[in-house]
């Protein structure tokens, strides 16, 4: 009887080992497709902030609680149309410094005349707390919990500027194979993604922990783009 609780023992050992074993590579690719995307959220800073008479107004910037970038969304349809992808989000903490990253998907619908496929990316600039409410609860739909419009182009925009929306939660932009513009968002959900920002950390945060109460500690791999933003912010 012993003989066969032992057998039984070890087996359940060996079995829990070999699932560690084929955990431990996925956890790590997951990490690593995070750490992917955060260097590809800095490149599109670059690009979408580097321009300087058609970027994204760098004086929001300097005001935004905080910022979302998405790099290649994925767009496609035929007739009714979709769209998706995976980014981040970092906010401002109370002492003016960047947080680390909480990881997001997007995702929206379209119906209309299109045919084709697409890879856009995105930024928005998060500007007021009630654009924020939505989002440290994980989930926020654009245009509902938050109005949405299309950011100013160029690198001011001043107090006393017309353009459409002026006065909305968030602002935002986008650039599809070069072509730069403020784009209206207005639809589009906004979920956590949990499961990626723990592969980032390696530790489970919420996105109130990340954004709001500053509790993860700013990865080696995200200084590159804090200084970016630092940067433009000037």
């Amino acid at each position: 009887m012993r003989k066969h609780t032992r057998a039984a023992a070890s087996l359940v050992a060996a079995l829990t080992l070999l699932l560690a074993l084929a955990v431990i590579p996925a956890l790590a690719g997951d990490k690593d497709t995070a750490i992917l995307k955060v260097d590809e959220a800095s490149v599109v800073v670059q690009k979408m902030m580097g321009a300087e008479d058609k970027g994204v107004a760098r004086d929001l910037l300097k005001k935004a609680k905080a910022i979302a970038i998405f790099p290649g969304v994925f767009k496609a349809g035929f007739i009714i149309g979709g769209q998706g992808g995976t980014g981040i989000i970092m906010s401002r903490a109370k002492d003016g410094s960047w947080t680390g990253p909480a990881f997001y998907t997007i995702a929206g619908a379209s119906i209309g005349l299109q045919i084709g496929a697409s890879s856009t990316d995105f930024m928005m600039m998060i500007m007021t707390a009630n654009g924020l409410k939505g989002i440290l609860k994980g989930h926020a739909k654009l245009g509902g919990d938050a109005s949405v419009a299309a950011g100013p182009v160029g690198r001011t925009a001043s107090g006393g500027s017309t353009f459409a929306g002026k006065d909305s939660d968030i602002y935002s932009y986008s650039m599809s194979a070069g072509a730069f513009a403020g784009v209206s968002l207005d639809g589009a959900g906004l979920e956590f993604d949990k499961k990626r920002t723990e592969a980032y950390y390696g530790k489970a945060y919420t996105a109130e922990q990340i954004l709001a109460q500053n509790k993860a500690p700013l990865p080696p791999s995200a200084k590159k783009l804090v200084q970016q933003l630092n940067n433009y912010a000037k």
